[in-house]
């Protein structure tokens, strides 16, 4: 493999300068040579191989490798957001227990799996999705929106003699609502313009970046597929850093970038 300064950095760079970096390799190669550069991220987010099919591309990277390379890559305040599902799931959550956090769940709404098994288990219209972290990482909240509502609070009052020390009030919401941990996103039914068949929607991915980054960090994709990360970051204006291994998906990402690069220069909106 080359020398990582010049991996494929001109690949990409004819797209969109330094903002998005594009690899073809094996990823943990990659993330080696990115070590040896001192290269740190604020965000790792991976839509790792579940291992659930024979495909090729769906073989698990081996998780001590695999972390080994993230917490050497990760700031310290850095969130590792990893999509999975059961049983990979459990594996994946049993592989760092010490920086395992909390999930979310990916309600895909439209698009339902295991239509197989349909006689003996309910249809599937979900994943997880993993979070990790050393000390607690930037959390942008992504407010739902809802009916506004009246909500009781109290405070103490300062009479510490009184068995009723607490004052009662109103607090008034506008119908801004806090996070929860569904987030029902509308999954691809069928496969775009033959990306990935496991895609992940932009929204969702775009979700995720705005709630652990602020504009103008930095993400790393260390198995990008189709460029759904970079995508998503081109649309929140952060930094990418993608890696893919299977060289006919790295040229769909390649040439789905370009378009999108080629079509903002057009319109004037690259940040």
């Amino acid at each position: 493999m080359e020398n990582f300064n010049n991996k494929t950095w001109l690949d990409y760079s004819v797209y969109c300068g330094e903002k998005l970096q594009l690899y073809h390799g094996d990823c943990l190669e990659v993330m080696d040579l990115m070590i040896e550069d001192k290269t740190k991220v604020d965000m790792i987010l991976c839509d790792l191989p579940y291992g659930t099919t024979a495909c090729k591309w769906d073989t698990i990277i081996p998780f001590e490798d695999l972390w080994e390379r993230y917490e050497k890559l990760i700031k310290p305040n850095g969130a590792i957001v990893l999509t999975a599902s059961q049983p990979f799931t459990s594996a994946l959550v049993m592989s760092n227990t010490n920086l395992f956090r909390y999930c979310w769940v990916w309600d895909k709404v439209n698009k339902y799996t295991m239509y197989q098994h349909a006689n003996i288990m309910p249809l599937k219209r979900h994943e997880d999705i993993v979070v990790f972290y050393k000390k607690t990482p930037t959390y942008n909240k992504q407010y739902r929106d809802g009916l506004p509502f009246i909500a009781k609070r109290t405070k103490a009052n300062g009479d510490t003699n009184h068995h009723d020390s607490k004052e009662r009030f109103d607090t008034v919401n506008k119908g801004k609502h806090n996070p929860c941990s569904i987030l029902p996103i509308k999954g691809d039914n069928k496969l775009e313009n033959g990306l990935h068949p496991t895609q992940k929607p932009v929204e969702l991915m775009e979700y995720l970046i705005k709630t652990y980054t602020n504009e103008g960090e930095t993400v790393l994709d260390n198995c990008i597929g189709s460029g759904t990360t970079a995508v998503a970051c081109i649309n929140t204006d952060r930094y990418c850093i993608g890696i893919e291994k299977d060289k006919p998906i790295y040229d769909i990402a390649v040439k789905r970038l370009n378009d999108i690069w080629v079509s903002k220069q057009n319109k004037n909106e690259l940040f």
